[in-house]
């Protein structure tokens, strides 16, 4: 998972870290010479993930357990940022839920579970990172969107609206703190071999005919791989792509070409 780009003197808050995307993204940072990267997830097997890592990178790598959705959560992470790194320069937004259904068939719960860990969580974020990269005089928001927010998808109902939200909230944080040396950007990826996507294959009820048939929808022919999708965040992380903000940037192999 070696790459060519480095970014030494960098800290790096990931959240959605023990899987897919999240775990790839920590993962080629600390390669790349991250200065500090603290993942942040719900599952309790995050530090076993990462074991191999932890040993390797000792105390560039630390942890927080915990629900994003939560504000205590972000307090947390970025406290653990100060005091271990002095800093929050990258602030990657990538912790989501998904249920396959439509609009109407989510439970009134499962709409607000979707709604506050793929939006609420960048809201509380923004609340405890953004003050601390205003002091130390600027920094970088990836936020994770999606195909779903820009075209409509069956039995994305909560998700999709919720990636449209990603989105826009990208933009107006952009806006609101440019002036400021904040930049804020959203990643939108096509269909990404991860466990999120395996379970909805799942819930489908045909797990293979639906994996054939997100191969299928791509132009390229297949789906991404984590690792692919992370290396895209550690290029928008390096100093080559300083001039970047408010972008709604599609990494979708060609999906919302169509």
């Amino acid at each position: 998972m070696q790459s060519g780009i480095k970014i030494p003197g960098k800290v790096v808050v990931v959240t959605g870290a023990a899987s897919g995307i999240g775990e790839a993204i920590v993962r080629i940072f600390l390669d790349a010479d991250a200065q500090g990267v603290i993942a942040v997830d719900k599952s309790k097997n995050l530090t076993h993930v990462f074991e191999s890592y932890k040993q390797k990178y000792r105390d560039k790598l630390q942890f927080v357990v915990g629900d994003v959705t939560l504000e205590q959560t972000a307090q947390t992470y970025t406290q653990l940022a100060l005091d271990h790194f002095g800093t929050v320069n990258v602030m990657i937004n990538n912790a989501a839920v998904s249920f396959v259904k439509s609009v109407v068939d989510h439970t009134p719960e499962e709409w607000d579970t979707v709604m506050n860990v793929n939006v609420k969580s960048i809201y509380w974020s923004a609340r405890y990172v953004v003050p601390v990269m205003k002091e130390h005089g600027g920094g970088l928001i990836l936020n994770t969107g999606s195909i779903s927010g820009v075209v409509g998808l069956l039995s994305q109902g909560a998700y999709a609206p919720s990636k449209g939200a990603v989105n826009q909230m990208t933009r107006q944080m952009a806006i609101e703190f440019a002036h400021e040396n904040i930049r804020v950007n959203a990643i939108c990826p096509g269909t990404v071999d991860t466990p999120l996507v395996h379970q909805s294959a799942k819930a489908s009820g045909n797990e293979k005919q639906f994996m054939d048939s997100l191969e299928k929808g791509h132009p390229i022919g297949r789906i991404a791989k984590a690792d692919e999708i992370a290396k895209f965040y550690l290029f928008m992380a390096s100093d080559d792509a300083t001039f970047f903000t408010g972008s709604i940037l599609m990494m979708d192999g060609g999906f919302t070409a169509q």
